[in-house]
């Protein structure tokens, strides 16, 4: 079985770690800090999976939204959440869960979309 690629944009990378880890088997995952060396080819990846730490990393978001491309979006930041909650088309994750019960909704949004 082939593969699915995934893009992650995590500028600490611990959840892409996390999601390299439980989903190896499944998916390859290109993680990014930054949209510096991005070259906006997104249409070869079956999901986008974006972590947002600030406003910047949002405007990043916005940059690819409503490409096709399903989105998953992930925040710590409750402001955030609440704006992001609003966005259509995109599927929040809560990343305060404990590691079993992200591991179990990751699955599920990652078999949704992809």
């Amino acid at each position: 079985m082939k593969k699915k690629k995934a893009l992650v944009y995590d500028s600490q990378k611990c959840f892409s770690r996390f999601l390299k880890y439980e989903f190896k088997e499944h998916f390859t995952f290109d993680v990014y800090k930054n949209f510096k060396n991005f070259d906006d080819q997104i249409e070869e990846y079956a999901v986008l999976i974006f972590v947002v730490y600030s406003d910047k990393e949002l405007i990043d978001l916005l940059r690819i939204y409503k490409r096709g491309i399903p989105l998953i979006v992930s925040t710590l930041n409750k402001e955030m959440k609440l704006k992001l909650e609003k966005i259509e088309d995109i599927l929040l994750f809560d990343p305060t869960k404990i590691k079993s019960e992200m591991r179990t909704e990751l699955k599920f949004c990652l078999t949704t979309v992809a």
